[in-house]
């Protein structure tokens, strides 16, 4: 019963999320097609090479397909061997709910829930998304270094007072990367953390700092015995690494196939990943679901001295569908599947 009610309310508020949600993108797209002529962006998809669509496709697909595998790897290290199809929904399930949630809040928690559901350990599902984070944040800095060092013109002189936002998006990505680094392989200052944070609780009298405490010191200590265990097997952090690599190039190229797909040359590929690193980065961590409405703008900043302004805002809507909108809406179709399913098996 409370398996139940809990999956109603997860249910529900996912369903809340995802309405605001679809306000916040019809506000955007009325803006976006307030200056754009929707017939001329169909115009754009329908005489636009299908094969360079394809391939930008496949590049998203593959993004949550090396999420559950770095899932997989983890997870299956640590003594869950889990299959690549329960992984896959792992990734599916949290890439659903971040896209709803501001700063993609909502991932994590989720994905740590479905797996719960398939009774696996917090403390190893935790770690396989520490791990997976940390890997995920140690690559987003690394290729948006290498863009700002080779795109960094374009970059700063096309976003105009954007650039300050960009700017937070950056510090507080290097934020999470310290945390997430520092929870796993510092154990000591989260302990000091966790003291500073009591000391503040009891402060401000919260009736319950103590349960929470309490709370927090095992969570610190499970996660503390996983990443022993795995320090003994660093070819993990190699592989984690090389996949997230490669998860992120191929979800940068997406850009790249689009303007192949309309017929433009001229611009290299590695201008576009440079120029894409640099653009993701900078609104990932915006609090707004999925960064709607910012990363429509930054796109149309940023790459207006890649893209004739003709064709602009139609590259914008047409990359910003295989990259993010069509996915969400295939994403939390599976997901709702899955409930489905799951409850389904439950009463049978």
């Amino acid at each position: 019963m409370k398996k139940k009610m809990k999956d109603d309310n997860i249910i529900k508020k996912s369903f809340i999320s995802s309405i605001l949600f679809i306000i916040i993108v019809m506000i955007v797209f009325y803006f976006i097609f307030k200056d754009n002529n929707y017939k001329e962006v169909q115009h754009m998809f329908v005489t636009a090479d299908r094969r360079f669509l394809i391939l930008a496709i496949l590049c998203m697909s593959c993004f949550s397909i090396c999420e559950a595998l770095n899932v997989k790897t983890v997870l299956n290290t640590l003594g869950d061997k889990i299959s690549f199809k329960d992984a896959y929904k792992y990734s599916l399930s949290g890439f659903f709910v971040s896209s709803i949630t501001p700063s993609s809040t909502g991932g994590d928690p989720m994905e740590l829930y479905m797996m719960s559901r398939d009774k696996i350990k917090i403390s190893h599902g935790a770690i396989s998304l520490l791990l997976k984070l940390l890997s995920y944040q140690f690559v987003l800095f690394l290729l948006a270094i290498f863009g700002f060092l080779t795109s960094h013109k374009i970059f700063m002189s096309s976003l105009g007072n954007l650039k300050y936002l960009a700017f937070l998006g950056i510090f507080l990505n290097l934020l999470v990367f310290t945390l997430y680094f520092l929870i796993i392989f510092f154990k000591p200052a989260i302990l000091f953390l966790v003291d500073l944070f009591s000391k503040l609780l009891h402060k401000i009298h919260f009736k319950k700092a103590d349960s929470l405490i309490e709370n927090l010191l095992k969570q610190v200590d499970e996660y503390s015995k996983a990443a022993t265990y795995l320090k003994k097997n660093k070819k993990i952090f190699v592989k984690l690494f090389l996949t997230t690599l490669t998860q992120m190039i191929l979800y940068y190229c997406i850009p790249y196939f689009v303007y192949l797909s309309l017929g433009l040359r001229g611009t290299s590929i590695i201008t576009f990943i440079s120029v894409q690193s640099m653009l993701f980065i900078s609104v990932s961590s915006i609090p707004s679901p999925g960064a709607v409405g910012i990363s429509e703008a930054t796109f149309m900043k940023i790459y207006s001295q890649i893209y004739p302004e003709t064709v602009l805002g139609s590259a914008m809507i047409i990359t910003r569908f295989i990259n993010f909108y069509i996915f969400v809406l295939f994403a939390g179709i599976m997901m709702m599947g899955y409930f489905v399913r799951d409850n389904f098996k439950t009463k049978e």
